[in-house]
């Protein structure tokens, strides 16, 4: 396949989604880059990117609604305003961040006695995070996976991304990948769904997610390798195809349907 080809397609097709978004090509670019910056705290630092990747699975966004300013605010207050340190001083575990939680005016409607709610899973996953990036040195982990994009084997830094993804309740080893992309790894894609379908349709022609999480990291790191341009990372490439997929300009507040990536790529076969 024609790797560089189907790049430059892919970034003709989204320029032209977002035309019709309202979008030029220099505010498109902010999509193309991670919003965190190489921090702990504050608005762009790692907990509050936890707290954003946390609500990016399944239903979790409809009930946790972070997108939501109000919700937003919320979560932000009860996290100390992004404070580490001050959040883990606060909370002795999962459950006091919970109560904390609601009685800053959030109500729990998918409490049931038989599994956890969303909320629960969230504020669960929300303390492990505080106790990771302070008793397992997990900033200097997250800083060490930002900088080692021609230091450590891509293997080796795919193991380290499973390892922290059991330590955070409800993380799983995709939304661990869009946490770290979000703080700073751009040589790192999320497999999600709509990766996931284009990546193994590029390998098989076939049109399904079928292929492992840390096939879809090494097809995507490879694909920015082929074409060695410094602007063609992984981020990007998954960026572009995510918006395709979406269609879903966030930073914008533009959301115009979806587009079909498949037929980009079928081309390129």
């Amino acid at each position: 396949m024609d790797k560089r080809g189907l790049y430059n397609e892919l970034v003709t097709m989204v320029e032209k989604l977002a035309d019709v978004a309202g979008i030029n090509h220099n505010q498109l670019q902010y999509y193309y880059y991670p919003e965190g910056k190489k921090q702990l705290d504050g608005e762009n630092g790692y907990l509050n990117h936890l707290a954003v990747s946390l609500q990016n699975s399944g239903r979790m966004r409809n009930s946790i609604k972070y997108d939501d300013i109000d919700y937003r605010n919320i979560i932000k207050k009860v996290l100390c305003d992004y404070d580490v340190m001050k959040a883990i001083n606060k909370y002795q575990d999962w459950k006091s961040l919970y109560d904390a939680i609601l009685a800053a005016g959030i109500k729990d409607n998918g409490i049931k006695k038989e599994r956890e709610s969303n909320w629960e899973k969230y504020c669960r996953g929300l303390y492990d995070g505080i106790r990771f990036l302070t008793d397992s040195k997990g900033e200097e982990k997250i800083n060490n996976l930002i900088d080692a994009h021609n230091l450590i084997p891509l293997d080796a830094k795919i193991e380290r991304i499973k390892k922290i993804s059991k330590e955070i309740h409800g993380f799983g080893f995709a939304l661990t990948c869009d946490w770290l992309k979000e703080c700073g790894c751009i040589w790192l894609a999320k497999p999600d769904v709509h990766i996931k379908t284009v990546v193994n349709y590029m390998r098989n022609g076939q049109l399904n997610d079928k292929i492992s999480d840390s096939d879809v990291i090494r097809e995507v790191y490879n694909w920015a390798e082929d074409i060695g341009r410094k602007d063609v990372t992984p981020y990007k490439i998954d960026k572009i195809i995510w918006l395709l997929c979406t269609g879903n300009f966030y930073l914008n507040n533009k959301s115009i349907g979806r587009n079909a990536v498949i037929v980009c790529v079928d081309r390129f076969k």
